[in-house]
């Protein structure tokens, strides 16, 4: 993890509550208006665009990755998530993520090359699924 990362981590770690999820458990899917965003503490959580395509390949989260931070600046997840192993979760509320990237650009930089490093990867499984059709 980049230094930057682990700052905006443990920001966001002083303002999480602990919830643990079983194996199976939906956090959230794409559309699903945004509620907040999952620390991954401890198990995994598999985020991912639907069952039906490849386009966009599944990625495993494991502790100290972040799910759903895109969605608190669209306010609606663009993914889905699921928690592949049981898992303890850090959870903070979508309206204190915003609040907090709005009050320092610092953390806000960190998300926004955190959000842009998914799209990059989303744009090269989209090339190179596209390329073995």
């Amino acid at each position: 993890m980049a230094a930057e990362t682990f700052d905006l981590l443990t920001e966001l770690e002083r303002m999480a509550s602990s919830v643990t999820m079983p194996a199976g458990t939906m956090l959230f899917r794409c559309g699903d208006p945004v509620s907040g965003v999952f620390l991954v503490r401890s198990g995994t959580v598999s985020i991912f665009l639907d069952s039906k395509t490849q386009i966009y390949l599944a990625k495993t989260l494991g502790p100290g990755e972040i799910a759903g931070l895109p969605a608190t600046l669209t306010g609606t997840y663009s993914l889905s998530a699921q928690v592949v192993e049981d898992a303890e979760l850090g959870f903070i509320p979508a309206v204190q993520v915003a609040a907090l990237l709005e009050r320092s650009p610092h953390l806000c930089l960190i998300a926004a090359r955190a959000m842009s490093d998914e799209i990059a990867r989303m744009r090269t499984g989209i090339r190179d699924s596209l390329s073995v059709h």
